[in-house]
């Protein structure tokens, strides 16, 4: 299984980025939300993964975070629920909004999200009330989510040193402020440890 994905983003559009890693090109998958925050082309990009495996096609998904990919597969568990339904409604509604949606029970506005029905919506609450306190709690784990790539790759780095949160994202952020939003990991983390 291709869990994670990290290279060089070679072409972009809406829902889809090539990320070509070892010379090989790989098409994947994206919600809008996850392709708003890829970076421009031919700047380096990670995404997490999950390849769907079907008789006649194997189509790669990529997720920003870890609490956006739980929520896909989550998802894809539930009768009628497709991956590209689960991406069409990852693009409408960020994964925060709708759990909560979920948590509360509100198969009424789930099913304002486009491509969901009432009895859809009705079987999303039933399958995913009692997992969306955990996929919530992922968010979290993951305190770099909403940080650009090069700095979630820079926090990575800095936790492999073995610089704890909320030193290494602190760090990361006023490397970036000096280097500006463009600067690649590499020099990121080389700014960040001058500032632990």
């Amino acid at each position: 299984m291709i869990e994670r994905l990290r290279g060089i983003l070679v072409q972009k559009t809406p829902l889809l980025a090539v990320i070509e890693c070892g010379g090989v090109g790989y098409g994947v998958n994206v919600s809008a939300r996850t392709g708003e925050t890829l970076p421009g082309e031919g700047s380096e990009v990670a995404l997490l993964t999950h390849l769907v495996v079907r008789e006649d096609s194997l189509t790669l998904y990529g997720f920003f975070d870890l609490q956006e990919k739980e929520l896909f597969l989550n998802m894809i568990e539930v009768n009628g629920i497709g991956p590209k339904m689960a991406q069409r409604i990852l693009s409408s509604i960020s994964p925060n909004d709708f759990l909560s949606l979920i948590m509360m029970e509100d198969s009424a506005g789930l099913s304002k999200i486009k491509g969901i029905g009432k009895k859809t919506s009705e079987m999303l609450v039933l399958a995913l009330k009692s997992k969306a306190l955990s996929i919530s709690a992922t968010a979290g784990e993951n305190s770099s989510a909403a940080l650009p790539f090069a700095e979630q790759e820079a926090v990575l780095a800095l936790h492999t040193l073995g610089v704890k949160d909320p030193g290494a994202k602190r760090a990361v952020e006023k490397a970036a402020e000096i280097l500006g939003r463009s600067a690649d990991s590499g020099k990121l983390i080389t700014e960040a440890l001058r500032h632990l």
